[in-house]
């Protein structure tokens, strides 16, 4: 259903011009809050550090939302350390799109 990897995300895409600045951060962070809009009020969005990526918090069990460095957005979910690229997405997709495919993941389980 879902495509897994097992390797360890540790750096975002960056944008050549802007010299070590990550690209993509503020979607993942808009993706999130419209995820939470759709989800429900029991979840809730934070800014992942450095705006790299983005968090979904719900009861004990935080969500990490990111780009790989194939540009496939990914959904982790820290307390299990199971990680997920989200069908249908992609860096170049909008907030709407990636908030579709986080409730289509996110809405199966909770």
């Amino acid at each position: 259903m879902y495509e897994a990897h097992t390797y360890e995300w540790t750096h975002p895409p960056y944008d050549d011009k802007e010299q070590a600045a990550p690209i993509f951060g503020n979607q993942l962070f808009t993706a999130a809050r419209k995820a939470v809009e759709i989800l429900g009020d029991h979840l809730s969005a934070a800014a992942g550090p450095g705006g790299r990526t983005a968090h979904l918090r719900t009861g004990g069990t935080v969500f990490t939302l990111g780009i790989c460095d194939a540009g496939d957005v990914f959904l982790r979910n820290e307390e299990l350390g199971d990680v997920r690229h989200l069908p249908h997405v992609n860096a170049n997709s909008s907030p709407d799109a990636i908030a579709e495919a986080v409730f289509n993941h996110i809405g199966d389980i909770y």
